[in-house]
């Protein structure tokens, strides 16, 4: 389960250095459309949240089993 969640997580950067690609080229003069740059953008940071939440979780379920 784990190597699933360390592939997932490696798609993401790789999904999101290719949209940090695509702006550039949309600045520079030509790329995929506004629609598509923010579509995709919505869908990295949907998916960064999704991480995140996780992380999120994970940590205070952690502090949740520490006695004072």
């Amino acid at each position: 389960m784990k190597m699933w969640i360390k592939i997932f997580y490696w798609l993401l950067v790789l999904f999101i250095i290719y949209l940090a690609y695509e702006i550039l080229r949309k600045v520079f003069g030509g790329s995929l459309g506004f629609e598509e740059l923010a579509i995709g953008l919505l869908i990295a940071n949907l998916g960064y949240s999704f991480y995140l939440s996780s992380l999120m979780s994970k940590h205070i379920g952690w502090h949740k089993t520490q006695k004072n």
